[in-house]
């Protein structure tokens, strides 16, 4: 179940991301798992994460019944200024490349969830990714809660 929940998210961020990056004919590479040596300049990759909770922290927040997910988004600083400039559009919450608004477009994923969320607190901000010998990238993460279906 957790694999069909990363795979439909994997799947709207390609719909409400990727066919408009391609309608401006720009490829990106969008997965529904780890990406370890991205095949283009624009990446996001879909993975279970941490909840990053203390333990007081989870006393007043049960997680159980969720999946917690992340959410990465990179670019290639090597490529061009326009791969940084849709990087930021996708930090953008009222741009058409937002990622948390893709990410809560979709709130049934299939039927495999009841809510989709990102987390307000598990924005990463601006980081920077080692890819060993490919073009160093930047990016940030986001935190996605998913409430589980439950037939």
């Amino acid at each position: 179940m957790l694999r069909d929940v990363v795979t439909g998210l994997a799947q709207v961020l390609r719909d409400e991301i990727g066919d408009t990056l391609a309608d401006d004919g720009i490829d990106a590479e969008i997965e529904p798992r780890l990406v370890m040596s991205p095949s283009e300049a624009i990446v996001l990759d879909v993975y279970p994460g941490a909840p990053s909770r203390d333990s007081e922290a989870a006393a007043f927040g049960d997680m159980s019944g969720f999946h917690v997910l992340t959410v990465r988004a990179r670019a290639a600083v090597t490529e061009s200024e326009e791969a940084q400039d849709i990087l930021m559009d996708m930090i953008d919450d009222t741009h058409a490349l937002s990622v948390a608004a893709a990410v809560e477009s979709d709130q049934a994923l299939d039927g495999y969830a009841t809510q989709v969320v990102v987390d307000a607190d598990g924005f990463s901000g601006l980081l920077e990714f080692a890819s060993g010998s490919a073009a160093p990238m930047v990016g940030c993460t986001w935190r996605v809660l998913v409430g589980v279906a439950v037939s």
